[in-house]
C-alpha cells in the first residue's frame, strides 16, 4: 500500500521536468523571437483607434497612446483634440510608426486651433518618410506648440488656445496596410525668462567618440525594453548582430546642456558571404527624442560624415548621428533637441531584395554612444502654475517637475511616462516569472525525494 507514494513522486518529478521544458523552451522562443517590426508602445485608445471624423475627434490626455493607421483609405487620417491643462504652456506632440512594407510611406502630424469664427488654423506641422533601402525603420515626427520666440511678449493664439486640434495622417492614401503608431503628448510649463538662457549654436558640431572595448549587448525591438547605456562623455561601446531587415534600439539619458553622439562601425564583409550579390547592405543610425521625433544630425564641418552607410566587401562601415547641445531656445529656431529625457539610438539594416534568390545576411556591428557636456542651462520654471480657463492652481506641479507626462503626473523629464496597466508584464517577463515559479516547484520536489530516500 506504500508503493503508490514513490510513484506519485516520480510522476511529480516527470511533470516538473515537462513543465521545465515547456517554460524554458517558451521563454527561449519569446526571448529570441525577432518581430517583423519595432514595437512603438503606448496605451490603447478608448475605442481602439482614433476618429476618422474631424467633427467628432478622439480626446487625448497627456501620455503615450497606441493607434493604428490604415486598413482602408479612410483610416489613414485620424483626428484628435487635446485640452491644455496649464496656462501658457508648451504642448509637445509627436507620432512614431513602424512601416509595414517597402511601399512609399510617411507620417505627418498637424496641430492647430479653432478660432471664434469656427475656422481651423494650423500652428505647426511636420512629417517623416521612409528611407530608400531600409523601408522598415521607424518613422517619427513631432511639433511643439507654445511661445514662438525668446523675446516675445505677446500671447499668440497657439499659446492661448485652450483646445488643440491634432491630425495624424499617412503620407499616401494609396498605402492601406495597417501601420502601428504611438502618439506622444506631454505638456511643459512656461519658463520665466527664456531670453536669459543659452542661445542655439550657430552650427552643428561634435566630437566623434572612439570605439572602446565592446560589450556584447543586443538592442531591443521595443522602445519600452531598449537597454539603457551609461551616459559617458568618453563613450560606451556595445556589439550586436542585426539580421537583414531588422532594427534594434538602445536608450540613453540626456540632460539640459548635453548632446548625444552615436557611431556605428562594422568591418568589411567576407567575400564568400557576398557571392551573387551586386550591392552592399544599407546600414543606418538615427536618434529618437522623448517626443518620438526621428532624426540624425552630422557635424557641419565634416563633409564626409554621414548617418547612412553600406555593409560591403570594399570598405568598412563608419557612420555617425549626433545632436546639438540640448538648449531650451533650440525650439525657437527649429533646432533639435528640445526636451530632456530618454533618447533612443536606432540602428537598422536593409532587407534582402525580394526579387533575388538570396539568404539574409547577419550584419555584425559595434555601436559607440557618448553623452558629452555637463548639465547646464536649465530653465527657470515658475513656482506655481494655473489652469488656462479658471486660473486654478495645478496640484502636483513643482518647478523641479515641470513636464505633465500623464494625467495628474508631473516629471523632471519629458520621457517620464509611467507604465500603467499590465505593460510591464510582457511575454518575456511572464515567461521569466513562470521559469522562476517552476524552478521553485522543482526544487521542492527534489527536496521531497531526498527526504524520502533518507
Amino acid at each position: 500500500m506504500r508503493r503508490p507514494v514513490p510513484a506519485a513522486r516520480h510522476l511529480l518529478a516527470g511533470a516538473c521536468c515537462l513543465a521545465w521544458l515547456t517554460v524554458t523552451t517558451g521563454y527561449a522562443a519569446a526571448a529570441g523571437a525577432a518581430p517583423d517590426r519595432v514595437d512603438v508602445g503606448g496605451e490603447a485608445l478608448e475605442g481602439g483607434t482614433g476618429s476618422t471624423n474631424p467633427a467628432e475627434p478622439t480626446t487625448l490626455g497627456p501620455g503615450l497612446w497606441s493607434d493604428t493607421l490604415g486598413g482602408s483609405e479612410a483610416q489613414n487620417v485620424h483626428h484628435f483634440t487635446y485640452d491644455r491643462r496649464i496656462r501658457d504652456s508648451t504642448v509637445h506632440i509627436g507620432v512614431i510608426g513602424s512601416p509595414p512594407s517597402a511601399d512609399s510611406d510617411a507620417l505627418k502630424v498637424d496641430v492647430g486651433y479653432v478660432d471664434e469664427d469656427g475656422n481651423l488654423t494650423s500652428c505647426a506641422s511636420d512629417d517623416d518618410s521612409i528611407t530608400y533601402g531600409i523601408p522598415q525603420s521607424v518613422l517619427g515626427t513631432a511639433v511643439s506648440i507654445g511661445q514662438t520666440a525668446a523675446d516675445s511678449t505677446d500671447r499668440p493664439p497657439c499659446l492661448t488656445a485652450a483646445t488643440l486640434e491634432i491630425e495624424v495622417s499617412r503620407g499616401s492614401s494609396s498605402v492601406t496596410q495597417e501601420m502601428p503608431v504611438a502618439i506622444k503628448v506631454v505638456e511643459e510649463a512656461g519658463v520665466s525668462d527664456p531670453l536669459s538662457l543659452p542661445e542655439t549654436p550657430e552650427a552643428v558640431s561634435f566630437d566623434v567618440p572612439d570605439a572602446g572595448d565592446a560589450e556584447d549587448l543586443a538592442g531591443a525591438t521595443s522602445f519600452d525594453e531598449a537597454p539603457e547605456l551609461d551616459s559617458s562623455a568618453d563613450g560606451v561601446t556595445v556589439s550586436t548582430t542585426l539580421p537583414q531587415g531588422s532594427e534594434q534600439l538602445w536608450r540613453v539619458g540626456v540632460d539640459w546642456g548635453q548632446q548625444v553622439v552615436a557611431r556605428v562601425t562594422a568591418d568589411q564583409a567576407d567575400e564568400a558571404d557576398f557571392e551573387g550579390r551586386y550591392s552592399g547592405v544599407p546600414v543606418r543610425v538615427r536618434l529618437v527624442d522623448p517626443r518620438r521625433e526621428v532624426y540624425a544630425l552630422t557635424d557641419e564641418a565634416a563633409s564626409d560624415q554621414s548617418a547612412d552607410g553600406s555593409y560591403q566587401v570594399e570598405e568598412p562601415v563608419d557612420i555617425v548621428a549626433g545632436s546639438n547641445p540640448l538648449q531650451y531656445r533650440n525650439r525657437y529656431d527649429d533646432e533639435l533637441p528640445v526636451v530632456p529625457g530618454d533618447y533612443w539610438i536606432a540602428v537598422s539594416v536593409g532587407p534582402v531584395d525580394p526579387t533575388a534568390d538570396l539568404d539574409p545576411l547577419d550584419v555584425p556591428v559595434e555601436l559607440t554612444v557618448a553623452v558629452t557636456g555637463e548639465p547646464s542651462g536649465k530653465p527657470s520654471y515658475p513656482g506655481v502654475v494655473t489652469s488656462p480657463d479658471e486660473g486654478a492652481q495645478i496640484e502636483g506641479y513643482s518647478p523641479d517637475e515641470p513636464f505633465l507626462v500623464a494625467e495628474d503626473t508631473f516629471s523632471a523629464v519629458a520621457s517620464g511616462n509611467p507604465v500603467s496597466g499590465d505593460g510591464w508584464f510582457s511575454t518575456r517577463r511572464w515567461a521569466g516569472l513562470g521559469l522562476a515559479a517552476v524552478s521553485v516547484l522543482c526544487l521542492g520536489a527534489g527536496l521531497v525525494r531526498l527526504r524520502a530516500r533518507r
